[in-house]
C-alpha cells in the first residue's frame, strides 16, 4: 500500500486495515475514515469540467480547483481499488 501513497499528490493520507485516513485534500486539513466505498462515491461525484466542493462536518467548505478534478478522480479511484483487493 506505500507506493500508491507515494504517488498521492492531492491526497495527504495513510491506510488502516481496511480504512483509508485522510488528513488534507489539495493542502486543505481534513481528517476522515472511509472505506473503498466512500472513495468510489466521492469520484462518481466530481466531473472533469466542473467546479467541484463539498462540505464537512457542517462549517468547513473543500473546494477542488477545476485543474485538479482528474487527478484527484484517479487518486480516489486508485485508493478503493486498493482497499477492495
Amino acid at each position: 500500500m506505500s507506493h500508491i501513497i507515494d504517488e498521492l499528490v492531492v491526497l495527504d493520507c495513510y491506510f488502516d486495515g481496511d480504512k483509508f485516513i485522510l488528513r488534507g485534500i489539495n493542502g486543505q486539513a481534513i481528517y476522515g475514515g472511509y472505506k473503498a466505498e466512500n472513495m468510489l462515491s466521492l469520484a462518481r461525484l466530481i466531473h472533469d469540467n466542473e467546479p467541484f466542493s463539498f462540505t464537512i462536518d457542517k462549517e468547513k467548505m473543500i473546494r477542488i480547483p477545476v485543474e485538479l478534478n482528474r487527478r484527484i478522480k484517479h487518486e480516489l479511484n486508485m485508493i478503493a481499488n486498493e482497499l477492495s483487493s
